[in-house]
C-alpha cells in the first residue's frame, strides 16, 4: 500500500470511532430511559445500524479509492521507466547520427583531397599529352623527310646505275672506233671512213667524259644521303 493509503487509514478509524462511540452513547442514554419508552430504543438501533452501514460503504469507497491510487501510482512509475528507456534509445540514436556525420564529413574530406589529386593527376596528363603530340608531331616530321631521303636515295642509285651503264657503253663504243682509228694513224688505212672512225672516236671519249663526270657528282650525291640517312 502506498504512503498516501497509509496516512488515510488511520483517520477512517478515527472516524468509524467516532460514530460507533456516538451511537453508543446514544445506546446508552436511550436505555435508561428504556423504562418509559420501549420504541424509543428500537429506533435507536435502527438509526445506530444505518450509520453503521453508512460508515461501511464510505469505508469500502475510501479503499477502492486507495487502490485506484496504487493503481496509477503504479502506471505512473511505468509510464516513467518508459519514458526513460525511450529518452536513453532517442540518446543512443542521437550519438549514432553524430557518429554517421562525423564519418560523412571524414569522406566528404577524403573525397575533396582525392578530387584535388585528380586535378593534379589530369593536368599531368595533359601535358604529357602535349608533349607527346608534340614528339609525335616531330617524328612524322622525321619520317616524312626519311621517306624523302629514301625517295631521294632510290632515285640516285637508279640514276647512278643507269649513267654507269651509259659510261660502259660509251666505253665500249670508243673502243671500237679507236681501233679503227689507231689503224688509220698507223698509216695502214687512208681512206675516209677511218678518218671518221677518229673523228667518232673524239666524239665518244668527250661523251665518255661528261658521263663520267656526272656519273662521279651523282655518286658524291648519293654518298651525302646515304650519310644523312645513316644519322636518322
Amino acid at each position: 500500500m502506498s504512503t498516501m493509503a497509509t496516512r488515510k487509514t488511520p483517520l477512517l478509524f478515527s472516524l468509524f470511532a467516532l460514530v460507533v462511540g456516538g451511537a453508543i452513547g446514544y445506546g446508552i442514554g436511550v436505555k435508561a430511559e428504556q423504562s418509559t419508552s420501549a420504541p424509543n430504543l428500537q429506533a435507536c438501533q435502527q438509526h445506530l445500524q444505518s450509520q453503521t452501514e453508512r460508515l461501511d460503504q464510505r469505508a469500502e469507497q475510501y479503499q477502492a479509492l486507495v487502490t485506484s491510487n496504487e493503481q496509477q501510482s503504479q502506471q505512473l512509475v511505468q509510464t516513467t521507466k518508459d519514458l526513460t528507456a525511450i529518452t536513453e534509445q532517442m540518446e543512443k540514436q542521437k550519438a549514432d547520427f553524430a557518429e554517421q556525420l562525423a564519418l560523412l564529413d571524414q569522406k566528404k574530406q577524403q573525397l575533396s583531397v582525392n578530387q584535388k589529386k585528380l586535378e593534379v593527376t589530369k593536368k599531368k596528363l595533359d601535358t604529357e599529352v602535349v608533349k607527346l603530340k608534340t614528339t609525335t608531331t616531330k617524328q612524322q616530321v622525321v619520317i616524312d623527310k626519311s621517306q624523302q631521303y629514301f625517295k631521294r636515295q632510290a632515285e640516285m642509285q637508279a640514276n647512278v646505275k643507269e649513267t654507269q651503264a651509259s659510261v660502259i657503253e660509251l666505253n665500249q663504243a670508243a673502243k671500237g672506233f679507236k681501233k679503227a682509228c689507231d689503224e688509220f694513224k698507223s698509216g695502214n688505212s687512208w681512206n675516209w671512213v677511218s678518218k671518221k672512225d677518229c673523228d667518232n672516236y673524239d666524239q665518244q671519249m668527250k661523251l665518255l667524259k661528261e658521263k663520267q663526270a656526272v656519273l662521279v657528282t651523282q655518286q658524291q650525291a648519293l654518298a651525302a644521303i646515304n650519310v644523312e640517312i645513316g644519322k636518322k
